[in-house]
């Protein structure tokens, strides 16, 4: 008889298989978890000293090896050989732990089972003592994602455990998991692994791969996965895809990765400083025709303004391209951290953003004129008046109200207050006007004018609108919910 083609087929595939560079180098034992010293040690001593808990709360962004820790320990507390810090890896449990067939290792994705039936069937489960290991252990991942009545019902088994079940809650956002829950667990967070570490993991896969790889282009995927093990050996993985048979060199990884140079970032902040935003438009539509990553594109910028601040600070740099980027723009540490302030800012806004490459432009075009917007202090410095603390002339109070307006970006409002009637006496400034709405504004503002005053002239002058004719003005009528009563004021003196 001739062999079935079918199984023949099926042999072949599974054969010639190709195994991702993640999961084929994946911690198989406590030693090999890269960069979670604390983590280990904990779950080692727990082991040691057999002092085995029932809940354990693991947590962490992603790629941190939670998942794998919890596997490495599970294989710890039911190796044939244990409960030991160190699994053999040879025998039966070990292997069918690595394989994920273990009968007694339960392990649940929360996000696609968050139901409290999902739990109660866990429940179930837990009541029965382990069929082949010494612990049955249950992994919930993503834990956060269970509703309040799976963790009510997780509760339960929590407040009378079996002596031989183990829960392992994973989890990248622990603030989210019930106190009730939490407070019979033992947390332990898995931090983002040094670069470092990162690297000289993935000098390792190269060696065994025989990847021939710059370590320059190492330390840039090392730094874009973040602190996530997992995500830059993915990264290391398609860029060696990417690169074919040839060696793996930075510019590669920048070309994949859709990192633009840095000579473009630079040009870019010193086009932004210098106002000049014909320029500042060509070199962001540039970087956006090239498919730059706009993402890593105001990273790099932010790094660039923190190495900056930092050397104007007196933290002494190795880095020429600061310095020389410093000399040639003239740049302070007031303007600097401005406009990293609006990159923070930006990068909320662009997580509501309709295009990207629209908010792009559009932040670059703000930063241009963030510098045209002067500071508390250039205001004070600039309208400061005679430090006399006697009452100073009308005209000039008025002036420097008016001064004070436009220089806050407040022109539009400016104009209309210009052309008001006032009156300045005892300490007291009244506009009068009719306009509803400028009388509202006015009343916005006014305890910032007041306290600007004070700071300038050193004196204290209240503001008062009154309204200009005889006739009554039904305020909350013609604002309707606009209309905002302010305390301690009585009606007839808003006007």
């Amino acid at each position: 008889m001739g062999s079935n083609p079918t199984s023949s087929a099926l042999k072949n595939l599974l054969q010639e298989r190709y195994l991702s560079l993640a999961r084929k180098y994946r911690p198989k034992d406590f030693e090999e978890i890269f960069g979670q010293e604390v983590a280990v040690r904990i779950l080692q001593n727990s082991i040691s000293t057999k002092r085995i808990h029932h809940a354990y709360i693991f947590a962490g962004v992603r790629g941190t090896g939670k998942t794998t820790a919890a596997r490495v320990f599970a294989k710890a507390l039911n190796c044939e050989k244990g409960p030991t810090i160190s699994p053999c890896s040879k025998c039966s449990n070990c292997v069918q732990i690595s394989s994920g067939s273990f009968i007694d290792l339960i392990e649940i994705d929360a996000g696609s089972q968050t139901s409290v039936e999902d739990i109660r069937a866990i429940k179930e489960k837990a009541i029965y003592p382990p069929s082949q290991g010494r612990y049955k252990v249950f992994i919930i991942d993503e834990a956060h994602m269970l509703s309040n009545s799976a963790f009510n019902a997780l509760l339960k088994i929590f407040e009378e455990p079996p002596e031989f079940d183990v829960f392992i809650l994973a989890t990248t956002e622990p603030h989210k998991i019930p106190e009730t829950v939490s407070s019979r667990a033992i947390r332990i967070d898995f931090r983002k692994i040094p670069k470092e570490k990162i690297v000289e993991r993935l000098k390792i896969i190269c060696e065994q791969e025989k990847i021939d790889c710059e370590d320059n282009a190492l330390n840039l995927i090392a730094e874009e996965g973040d602190g996530s093990l997992r995500d830059s050996i993915s990264i290391l993985e398609a860029v060696w895809m990417f690169s074919g048979e040839e060696k793996i060199t930075q510019s590669a990884v920048e070309k994949f990765l859709g990192i633009a140079p840095r000579t473009s970032v630079y040009e870019l902040f010193k086009s932004i400083i210098n106002q000049d935003i014909k320029k500042s438009y060509e070199i962001s539509q540039g970087i956006i025709e090239r498919g730059y990553n706009i993402r890593r594109v105001l990273k790099d910028f932010a790094e660039i303004i923190k190495d900056c601040v930092f050397y104007l600070e007196g933290i002494e740099t190795e880095r020429e391209d600061i310095k020389r980027f410093i000399s040639e723009t003239n740049l302070d540490v007031e303007n600097a951290m401005r406009i990293y302030n609006a990159l923070i800012k930006f990068e909320e806004d662009l997580k509501f953003s309709i295009s990207d490459e629209v908010a792009f432009k559009m932040i670059v075009f703000k930063l241009c004129y963030l510098n045209r917007v002067k500071s508390v202090r250039e205001i004070l410095e600039k309208m400061s008046l005679s430090q006399n603390t006697q009452f100073q002339e009308p005209d000039k109070i008025f002036s420097s109200i008016i001064d004070y307006l436009k220089e806050t970006g407040r022109v539009f409002l400016a104009e209309k207050v210009s052309s008001l009637k006032y009156e300045v006496k005892d300490s007291l400034i009244s506009f009068f006007t009719d306009d509803v709405k400028l009388a509202k504004a006015i009343e916005d503002i006014k305890k910032d004018i007041e306290e600007f005053l004070f700071t300038t002239k050193k004196v204290q002058i209240k503001i008062r609108v009154e309204r200009e004719s005889q006739n009554s003005i039904d305020v909350e009528k013609m604002l309707g919910d606009d209309f905002v009563k302010i305390e301690g004021v009585e009606e007839e003196n808003i006007w």
